[in-house]
């Protein structure tokens, strides 16, 4: 992620509550104005990591009349890789 870097002027109040709030969740004065920024609409959330199920999920079941033992029976892995 790219990032650059924003000023603005903030009231005393504004900021000594943003510095509060950043200490008791244990994060940074960033990390909650992005959180703001999500929750306003203003940038997307970011996508959560997939797993590889998750990858190719839309292919599971698309392939009909194969033997309902491939993955359990090792007689279909004879002479596999010669």
């Amino acid at each position: 992620m790219h990032s650059e870097t924003l000023s603005l002027r903030i009231s005393k109040a504004e900021i000594a509550a943003l510095r509060r709030r950043a200490r008791t969740e244990k994060v940074s004065q960033g990390t909650l104005v992005r959180r703001a920024l999500r929750a306003y609409g203003i940038t997307p959330e970011p996508e959560a990591a997939k797993s590889g199920f998750d990858v190719v999920a839309h292919l599971v079941g698309a392939c009909k009349g194969g033997p309902s033992d491939l993955a359990s029976n090792p007689r279909h892995l004879d002479g596999f890789g010669q």
